[in-house]
């Protein structure tokens, strides 16, 4: 599978990521992508999974609803993001994990923008069975206020991403995307964005995902193609 190395910002399960920019070519066509994959977590030791569903366009969205393949349940609505109305999602609760996988097959989604455009797209939700990252060490670096984590490499995976939350699951850091290859990272305003500041004392949790493209993805669509992210976490005090 081909891979791009860009700075970008992949979303745990609920970060919207731009999709277009706004050019003569795109303002007056409603472009969408819609994507379905699955996430794994551990709870109490034991691995669980559920599915994550993301919409994103270039213009306001009013309506985004996903149809299961047959037999796996009703239709339902997607909801917008906090951040931007062109982007609507469903992020699992913790009651939504399960230890069974999700089953593959085929949703449908259903888009209609602000202007009253519909859209109908398909995406084929797939299972690669990655492994949750093991995450082997911290260490906290009191002269440039880093911290440096480091994790066992997951086979398969397409890379990594590293993000620090709040206690309410917000995303206060989130890393660039990270080499398959790689087992550390420092973060620090280099290694990508801070949208919160954290200060010494501060009660956070530190998340450190693997990810893996849909099998058909390309260089030129794989940040909306996400195939399954599998995500360690840690709770942690900044500064020690």
């Amino acid at each position: 599978m081909k891979k791009q190395w860009k700075k970008i910002v992949l979303f745990t399960a609920a970060l919207p990521l731009l999709f277009w920019g706004c050019n003569k070519e795109t303002e007056s066509k409603f472009d969408v992508n819609s994507d379905a994959y699955i996430i794994r977590k551990k709870f109490d030791g034991e691995l669980k999974a559920a599915t994550v569903f993301f919409v994103y366009a270039n213009q306001s969205i009013s309506r985004a609803a996903v149809t299961p393949p047959a037999g796996q349940g009703e239709p339902f609505n997607l909801s917008r993001s906090e951040e931007s109305s062109f982007t609507f999602q469903k992020v699992p609760s913790v009651a939504d994990f399960e230890t069974e996988t999700p089953a593959p097959g085929l949703y449908i989604f259903d888009i209609e923008s602000s202007d009253g455009v519909v859209v109908q797209q398909t995406d084929e939700l797939e299972i690669f069975n990655l492994q949750v990252p093991v995450i082997t060490s911290t260490n906290f670096e009191p002269a440039n206020m880093s911290l440096t984590v480091k994790w066992d490499t997951v086979a398969n995976a397409d890379g990594y991403v590293v993000k620090v939350l709040s206690k309410g699951e917000k995303a206060l850091f989130t890393s660039f995307t990270v080499s398959p290859k790689t087992s550390e990272l420092s973060i620090n305003s280099a290694s990508g964005h801070w949208s919160t500041p954290v200060y010494s004392g501060d009660k956070v949790k530190l998340n450190v995902q693997a990810f893996v493209f849909d099998s058909g993805a390309t260089l030129v669509d794989n940040i909306y193609n996400i195939g399954e992210i599998a995500v360690a976490e840690k709770e942690i005090t900044w500064g020690q």
